[in-house]
């Protein structure tokens, strides 16, 4: 269960327009105008989306590098996508695992970026296992609740977990 959990949360690490990298820019606009939305599942970014004319400038400059490199990761592994994972259900990572077991097959471009979410998983999963385990027992991973989860436990996390969750997957330099 946390596996899953560990490959979803690494997948939006690099792909999700409001990453741990783009909360910083875009927390006191979703705090004034998303306050009433629960997190998880991508409300928080479909309200920022829908309120796109009152985003301070730099939460819309990250939203928009977001955007921008969701295409990238899209465009890049697209044919593998069509080519290996048809029929499969998009979402809690199955895309990502389909891709992930014809590792040798996929392109160069969309390999390096599978290569970049297992690095992710890794770092994640050293860094925040034990949080997880330790204040998210009984929570469903989907949908941003782990993530959640530890978001509302942010002040008793441990130094690791608060680190890489901050830097977007990757440990502090």
């Amino acid at each position: 269960m946390m596996r899953t959990f560990f490959l979803v949360a690494a997948l939006s690490l690099l792909a999700l327009p409001l990453s741990a990298r783009a909360q910083d820019a875009c927390k006191a606009d979703a705090e004034r105008l998303c306050k009433d939305i629960p997190p998880g599942g991508g409300r928080i970014i479909g309200c920022l989306k829908s309120h796109e004319a009152d985003l301070s400038p730099a939460c819309k400059e990250r939203m928009a590098a977001g955007k921008a490199r969701m295409e990238r990761v899209k465009e890049a592994c697209k044919p593998d996508v069509e080519k290996f994972c048809q029929g499969i259900q998009p979402g809690d990572g199955r895309i990502a695992a389909c891709l992930k077991s014809h590792d040798s097959e996929l392109a160069p471009a969309c390999h390096q970026i599978v290569d970049r979410v297992e690095t992710a998983i890794h770092e994640v999963h050293e860094a925040c296992n034990s949080d997880a385990e330790k204040f998210c027992q009984g929570i469903q991973p989907g949908g941003g609740r782990i993530r959640g989860c530890l978001k509302s436990h942010e002040a008793e996390l441990s130094e690791a977990c608060k680190a890489v969750l901050a830097h977007g997957g990757r440990p502090a330099k």
